[in-house]
């Protein structure tokens, strides 16, 4: 398509094509207003004057005949006034009045003439001039002309008029003019937006819309644009990372469990061997499903923001996650230890809640060493907001590595030996957006080494 065809059909010229309809229509309804408002109203007054002027004209020939009649005509019309007279013959031929011919023969006995006549101005120069009023045969014949000079009038409404239709198609032409040049700047913002769409789907994930800092609509969809490929860069790095995450991880189960199964089928057969090896393969198995179990998770918990909420009893709940912990945990070697304060309330689902706190407390057993601490602490804020927080004195997470563990897949060197899949984090930070709260990383309790752990800080707002 060509580019002149392509602007004519944008949205902005259209709409300097509706703008200059409008503002036709609107000089056309003006000059209707204007003709009514002054020639019409002349017109309506012109024949009023004209009709009374006839009437006594007509009763003075009534009175006195013609040679009364022509006495009036002689002095009014000898005044300097906007009335014309004239008196003829039945034949038309003058007898008095302002005009040396007669400008209109009546056709029956009254009727309405508008008619043009020459006159001169007070510098002798002639001019054409507007009349209206009425003309008629009296009885036994004469003819009777009074009409009223529009003069002035007549010629001031022509010239609003004239210059109203010049207003009007200036008007037209400025708005379609403008509405050119307006497609013609809008046209090249929407390219550029459209060309970086266009390198966005061939691949370039860097390339972001002009922003010109004016301000307008433009600059917000070209921000909002700017966001969302923003967004989606992060999705494909976390997508690709992930990717590579899961390769990783599921390489050393997958070679484990494959060893074991060929390791079985080339030992000897014997029935201890056999089952010990099928239980060793049975658990590799059940850690794969528990990670994509996690994985179908996480993307439930994303991708659903439908979920049911209710109110919820955190110091109860919390309160029996810290009994079911505690056996684990002193079997493991460590001590778990609880703080909750009383009437706590959220609102959220019962499930996920549980859950998102659950990660927390075996994310802490998980790494911390034997013989350590791990609280599970949960109070009321200043704010009004119920802060949840699970502290251990394990090996923390240094501060510049704190953002990023919270994200899918991602694990610490320090950790890739330890079974997981780097989810059970995600998966809370999941959860507290999904309850408009957040998840915070800090320092936890001084360990042996002279370092803190890691606290883990669930932030929820509290029910009303």
């Amino acid at each position: 398509m060509r580019p002149s065809l392509a602007l004519l059909r944008t949205t902005t010229f259209r709409l300097a094509l509706a703008q200059a309809g409008v503002v036709l229509v609107f000089v056309v309804a003006l000059l209707v207003y204007v003709y009514f408002a002054t020639i019409g109203q002349l017109v309506a007054d012109s024949d009023i004057l004209a009709d009374q002027e006839y009437a006594a004209l007509e009763r003075a020939y009534a009175e006195g005949g013609i040679r009364r009649l022509n006495q009036e005509v002689v002095e009014r019309a000898a005044r300097q006034g906007p009335l014309l007279y004239v008196l003829a013959e039945s034949n038309g031929a003058v007898i008095t009045g302002d005009f040396q011919q007669l400008p209109a023969m009546p056709r029956d006995s009254v009727q309405r003439v508008d008619f043009s006549f020459e006159t001169t101005d007070s510098e002798g120069v002639a001019q054409r001039s507007r009349a209206r009023g009425q003309v008629g045969r009296l009885l036994n014949g004469p003819i009777l002309l009074v009409a009223r000079d529009l003069g002035d009038s007549a010629v001031i409404t022509g010239r609003i008029t004239r210059v109203l239709w010049t207003v009007a198609i200036l008007g037209v032409i400025l708005s379609v003019a403008s509405g050119l040049i307006a497609s013609w700047l809008a046209s090249r913002r929407v390219e550029a937006l459209a060309s970086t769409a266009r390198d966005v789907m061939a691949g370039d994930l860097k390339r972001r819309a002009p922003v010109r800092g004016e301000g307008d609509e433009f600059d917000e969809l070209a921000e909002a644009m700017n966001a969302m490929l923003d967004r989606l860069e992060r999705l494909m790095q976390v997508s690709r990372t992930a990717g590579d995450a899961i390769a990783h991880d599921l390489r050393s189960p997958l070679t484990r469990f494959r060893q074991k199964l060929e390791s079985a089928l080339e030992a000897p057969e014997h029935s201890g061997n056999d089952r010990e090896a099928l239980r060793k393969a049975l658990e590799e198995a059940d850690n794969l499903l528990d990670m994509f179990a996690a994985v179908l998770k996480l993307a439930r918990v994303e991708s659903n923001p439908n979920w049911r909420f209710e109110r919820i009893d955190a110091s109860d709940v919390l309160r029996e996650l810290v009994e079911f912990y505690e056996p684990a945990a002193e079997e493991q070697g460590r001590t778990l230890r609880g703080e909750i304060a009383e009437g706590l309330k959220v609102n959220g689902e019962p499930g996920l809640f549980t859950q998102a706190v659950s990660n927390l407390v075996e994310n802490a057993l998980k790494y911390t060493p034997e013989g350590g601490r791990i609280e599970l602490t949960a109070v009321r804020r200043p704010d009004g907001r119920i802060e949840i927080a699970v502290m251990d004195d394990g090996p923390g997470i240094p501060p510049a590595d704190r953002d990023r563990v919270l994200e899918r897949f991602v694990r610490l060197e320090s950790a890739r030996s330890s079974p997981g899949a780097g989810l059970g984090l995600s998966l809370v930070a999941a959860v507290a957006r999904l309850h408009k709260g957040g998840l915070h990383l800090r320092d936890g309790l001084s360990n042996a080494q002279g370092g803190r752990g890691l606290g883990a800080a669930l932030v929820l707002p509290a029910a009303a």
